[in-house]
């Protein structure tokens, strides 16, 4: 193998390749130039993320149990999993839009017009934005509010003080710790088994 193939310049290759795709990606701005593969590798690691909040709350102390509606972390329905169930949703909505983008590459390939191809994109784009930026500050809010109980009644009276309302108070929505952690869990893994089937199968 000689030392042109073994440094072969993937910018290059991309603005010399027939992918309208390719081209276009390398010579737009955006924020995440990653691969479609990771993108989605990256949304797995988010989702798994979310379902630590199982773990979190089945470890709480009785004083911050005592916040939850009738005491139990794992079956209420707390103000603050809204948020996790919101961040869990914006990373389905967003894993699916990058599934679509990589069918269509792998269904079109180099027959992709220009148009099309920056449709794509666009779409990419928005996703990864919504995904890694939005959904993983959800996340980290969640799992952060969980961290705080684990501060007991000390840290919980330090919040209220500061003007913080309980965000383990109940809500009327449905969206338990269990339920929340155990859909991430499983989306989690669906994720990443797309990551690696477009790893496989999207050329480089």
């Amino acid at each position: 193998m000689d030392s042109d193939e073994r440094f072969e310049d993937p910018i290059a290759s991309a603005l010399l390749s027939d992918s309208h795709y390719e081209q276009l990606r390398i010579r737009r701005f955006s924020l995440f130039k990653q691969s479609l593969p990771r993108k989605l590798a990256w949304q797995s690691l988010i989702l798994a993320a979310l379902t630590m909040v199982l773990p979190l709350a089945m470890t709480l102390p009785a004083s911050t149990r005592a916040l939850f509606p009738d005491g139990d972390p794992l079956w209420a329905a707390p103000k603050i999993l809204l948020l996790g169930a919101y961040a869990g949703a914006i990373e389905t909505v967003a894993a699916l839009g990058l599934v679509y983008v990589g069918y269509r590459r792998l269904t079109r390939g180099g027959a992709l017009s220009e148009r099309e191809a920056r449709q794509l994109l666009n779409i990419e784009d928005v996703a990864s934005m919504i995904s890694l930026v939005t959904g993983l500050f959800a996340v980290v809010a969640v799992n952060g509010f969980f961290l705080l109980g684990h501060g007991g009644k000390p840290a919980m009276s330090m919040f209220l003080a500061a003007g913080g309302n309980n965000p383990f108070a109940g809500t009327p929505i449905p969206v338990p710790v269990f339920g929340v952690a155990v859909t991430a869990g499983v989306l989690s893994i669906l994720v990443f088994a797309a990551s690696r089937v477009f790893d496989r199968l999207l050329p480089v």
